[in-house]
């Protein structure tokens, strides 16, 4: 195996593309380092929080792919391992690389951070060895949103404490994923059904599952909301654009809308709104 083959699945394994996924995980972690740090000025300690997450999280996506070899043989032909890129012990060689520089750099940052880390991975775990054994439906999407709402405790943690806004700040990110992996889970219904992964929207009608991305989508702008500096009128471009979400969702369910335009406006919603109240909350005092 060469460097450049170790290069294309190192980027291939991070999804870097398409953009708006690497663009989705940095805006997750990112807002809450705002949110929580003083007078809303980041510095070098959050420079190594986002490094220590890239790692992390490259280390879980690729461990994932790792664990689901099999099941991407099916669903994900083009993946690193399935393709013949990696093998599986290659894949796992990179993934504890990955690991151990971002447990290196989360404890840099604080014991806080390194706590939420050692969680996170905790969680990601328990999926391929403890719930993938329960033919429970849905119980694979509730892991995952679980894990990827962690990415927002940990943004949090670089500056800030234990407390209620963290319980917000995790819940605003946990129903904004929870309607992403659903309408992803409608997707991939035909895959999931073949390599028998229990996702929520796997066996959900059309109808159902426009009615679960609405209501999540409302819940998440009405937390999001809370954290929009001077409220009216910024609150109104999360809003809006959270309004946008739900009204192009609406036409999903009449059949108007194919479930890719949904995902991608659910996707560009969470990128744009949390990039908003970022900026908005520069010199303002939040949560």
């Amino acid at each position: 195996m060469t460097t450049t083959d170790y290069a294309r699945a190192f980027v291939q394994f991070n999804r870097v593309t398409p953009p708006r996924y690497f663009a989705v995980d940095i805006a997750i972690f990112s807002l809450p380092v705002v949110l929580a740090a003083p007078d809303n000025s980041v510095g070098t300690v959050a420079a190594i929080g986002l490094l220590s997450w890239l790692f992390v999280r490259g280390a879980a996506l690729t461990l994932d792919d790792y664990f689901d070899a099999e099941a991407d043989a099916i669903e994900k032909a083009y993946r690193p391992i399935p393709s013949g890129l990696v093998t599986r012990r290659q894949a796992l060689f990179i993934a504890v690389a990955m690991l151990l520089a971002g447990l290196g750099l989360a404890a840099i940052v604080g014991p806080r951070f390194l706590v939420a880390v050692i969680a996170l991975l905790s969680i990601l775990a328990s999926d391929p060895l403890v719930f993938n054994k329960f033919d429970v439906p849905g119980i694979s999407t509730l892991v995952t949103v679980t894990s990827v709402s962690m990415a927002s405790c940990m943004g949090w943690l670089v500056y800030g404490d234990v407390g209620v806004s963290l319980v917000v700040v995790f819940a605003t990110t946990w129903f904004w994923d929870l309607s992403h992996d659903t309408i992803g889970a409608y997707l991939d219904r035909d895959g999931d059904t073949q390599a028998d992964i229990q996702s929520l929207g796997r066996d959900l009608s059309r109808t159902t599952v426009a009615g679960i991305v609405g209501v999540c989508t409302v819940v998440f702008a009405s937390l999001l909301g809370s954290a929009v500096p001077g409220g009216f009128p910024w609150i109104l471009v999360p809003f809006g654009l959270s309004g946008a979400v739900v009204v192009i969702t609406a036409g999903f369910g009449s059949g108007w809308f194919r479930p890719q335009t949904v995902r991608r406006a659910v996707e560009w919603n969470v990128v744009v709104s949390y990039a908003f109240v970022a900026v908005a909350s520069v010199g303002g005092g939040l949560l």
